[in-house]
């Protein structure tokens, strides 16, 4: 009788005030992937408040003069040294822990690490190696726009990394946030070149896409909420903030801070023509290529009912931290 109460709790959590809590104990270890880019310090920060045991991966250096990485330990957190791209390093950085929270991810491909291996490649390594370490929980940072019928690659393999956690044996949740912003906007770092364009702004695309940007410490909160609380498994959950943009209002909206006048002009990636070409000089090739164009071209924004109802965040509002996002730009 007592073994199968326990079963019972591992398998469906202890109801309380309603709802289906603790799947795991709260002192087990939790690795957080991807925990130094742009979101991964909020969370992070955020687990740590919250009372978490984190452990993080990070290629940082062991030397003991190596600023970053003792920090973290500083702060409580268990650092381990590796490459996620390394099996060896993934089976250590698992050994022992209870739950991932997986913020791997990137806009940007490279030579050596594409979409395809950041976003997919590396998940099936994790989910494979986590069974194998008997890791119970799995939180999955994915993003909105992510469909399969996408032509953008970088959408198409977000999704496909989506399903390959829905078929997990793990209890699984999936955070869909809209573009993340807090004292930097990661995207407009991205779009710099087209928004310090001095002639015009050249919207690559018809830039009249809907975004609705979300406060980084907004998700960074929902992940801490979800991880041990029964009700989020098997959920996946759209994030956005409360105000709704064109990507072209977004960008004019930057241009008019900066002081930076003249028109807006809609230019096609495939289009020919002294303008075209007079913009492909000055610009970075990447800017031209049907993946990137996809990414700031996708409709991003959606309500925030359920988000609001299942979660305590701020909603911070764009503005309010628009002044910073500037001085970083």
């Amino acid at each position: 009788q007592i073994r199968y109460w326990l079963w019972h709790w591992f398998r469906h959590g202890i109801r309380w005030r309603g709802r289906y809590v603790a799947l795991v104990a709260s002192s087990r270890l939790i690795l957080v992937l991807g925990a130094t880019g742009f979101l991964g310090s909020f969370v992070v920060r955020r687990m740590i408040i919250d009372g978490y045991n984190v452990r993080i991966l990070t290629r940082g250096s062991e030397n003991w003069q190596d600023s970053r990485v003792q920090e973290f330990r500083g702060k409580g957190i268990d650092v381990m040294i590796g490459d996620i791209f390394n099996d060896d390093s993934l089976k250590r950085s698992l050994e022992g822990v209870s739950g991932v929270v997986n913020l791997v991810g990137s806009f940007r491909e490279s030579e050596e690490i594409s979409y395809e291996k950041i976003h997919v490649e590396f998940l099936e390594r994790l989910l494979a190696l986590g069974a194998d370490a008997g890791t119970q929980r799995f939180v999955q940072m994915s993003c909105l726009g992510a469909t399969e019928e996408s032509e953008c690659r970088y959408f198409r393999t977000r999704k496909q990394a989506e399903l390959l956690v829905e078929a997990s044996k793990t209890l699984w949740t999936i955070f869909r946030p809209s573009f993340l912003f807090a004292e930097r906007f990661p995207l407009l770092e991205l779009l710099r070149p087209l928004i310090k364009f001095k002639l015009f702004l050249p919207m690559i695309g018809s830039g009249t896409n809907k975004v609705q940007p979300v406060f980084a410490g907004d998700v960074a909160n929902c992940v801490s909420q979800s991880i041990f609380d029964r009700i989020h498994v098997g959920q996946s959950y759209e994030l956005v903030g409360p105000d709704e943009f064109t990507m072209i209002e977004l960008l004019e909206m930057v241009r008019a801070e900066m002081g930076i006048g003249g028109p807006t002009m809609n230019i096609p990636s495939e289009f020919s023509s002294k303008t075209f070409n007079l913009v492909a000089k000055a610009l970075p090739k990447s800017f031209f290529s049907k993946d990137f164009v996809g990414i700031f071209n996708q409709d991003s924004y959606g309500s925030q009912d359920v988000m609001l109802r299942h979660f305590e965040v701020r909603n911070n509002a764009l503005d309010e931290y628009f002044p910073k996002i500037m001085e970083s730009l």
